[in-house]
């Protein structure tokens, strides 16, 4: 059986003429068209690739005495080429050494067919064993079965990455979706305070006209131009105060009724901003379906429920409490069921 030693220097040696590189023995740009050795290229690729075809697997298979036949053919034949690497055009009688060296390029191929035909067909034996054949496959199979399993894994683990971020990106939408809708019942809700200050100070306005209506009325009647001469006169007087203070006082009153009017408004409209903020935290922390579907419930009632305006009474709890108690006995039901 050959030694370690002698494995590791054939498969040197092996490989070191199968990464030559054939053009480098053209040397055109330092040796000119005259002395270059282009003509040398195609015969050492040709080498070269009967060379290759010696796998260097099969060494560990070889004998001593084969492997030191291998390793020196491969070192006689990179001799050659170490010549051709080193030859220089002042050494003596240069152009018959450049066609020696040529013609021995030419020839190695039948000196270095003869000596590795055996390796080549014993390699090619050995690769169409078909034990070794099937050990090969077997590993191969192996080797597809474990990365089968590594790429199911990380798609596994891609789903799950997806899953979550999709999660993310529909809870930021929602969350967006919420707060855009929500903007409404705050515009309403600003529309409105704008509004009931507006009629703040009409009201005010308003009184302030009656105070002094009513104040002067108390003294109007002492003066002599303003003062009654008839029971005519006096009845026609108390009348036009009469319909001056209805007049300032129906002011006064609808003044007062349209403030409270968008007061009221204004926090039914912040109230339903809030609900519809805070539904999403409500619903994630009920859990099960049926106790989301209450809270939504709850929320829509207080969003779109009818409210009162202020100018009439309305009542929403009946139908609200009505379809809340509807909601819970289809829960009940499905949760029997």
């Amino acid at each position: 059986m050959a030694t370690k030693e002698r494995i590791v220097e054939t498969k040197d040696s092996l490989q070191r003429m199968q990464d030559f590189r054939a053009q480098d023995l053209a040397r055109e740009d330092d040796l000119g068209r005259q002395f270059s050795f282009a003509i040398a290229v195609s015969p050492a690729e040709r080498l070269i690739s009967l060379y290759r075809r010696v796998p260097v697997e099969v060494l560990e298979d070889l004998t001593e005495s084969l492997l030191a036949q291998l390793k020196n053919q491969a070192d006689a034949d990179y001799n050659r080429f170490k010549q051709i690497i080193d030859f220089s055009p002042q050494q003596g009688n240069a152009p018959q050494v450049r066609d020696s060296l040529i013609q021995q390029i030419n020839m190695a191929y039948d000196a270095a067919f003869n000596a590795l035909w055996q390796f080549i067909a014993f390699s090619v034996a050995r690769i169409t064993d078909t034990s070794v054949l099937e050990n090969q496959a077997r590993a191969t199979l192996q080797g597809i079965n474990d990365s089968s399993d590594k790429f199911q894994k990380s798609l596994q683990g891609s789903e799950q990455e997806a899953q979550r971020i999709l999660q993310n990106i529909k809870a930021v939408a929602a969350e967006q979706g919420v707060s855009q809708q929500a903007e409404y019942f705050k515009g309403r809700a600003d529309d409105h305070t704008h509004q009931a200050e507006v009629w703040r100070n009409r009201a005010l306005i308003a009184s302030a006209v009656l105070l002094l209506v009513v104040i002067a009325s108390l003294f109007l009647h002492k003066w002599e131009w303003f003062a009654p001469k008839t029971n005519f006169e006096a009845a026609q007087y108390l009348t036009s105060k009469i319909f001056l203070f209805a007049i300032i006082a129906y002011w006064v009153l609808l003044s007062a009724k349209n403030f409270l009017s968008h007061e009221h408004n204004a926090v039914v409209n912040r109230h339903r901003q809030t609900a519809l903020q805070t539904y999403r935290v409500l619903a994630d922390a009920a859990g099960d379906e049926g106790s989301e579907d209450i809270v939504l419930a709850h929320a829509a009632a207080c969003i779109f429920g009818p409210q009162d305006t202020g100018f009439s009474k309305v009542s929403s709890i009946e139908g609200g409490s009505k379809s809340v108690l509807e909601l819970l006995t289809k829960t009940t039901a499905k949760s029997g069921e």
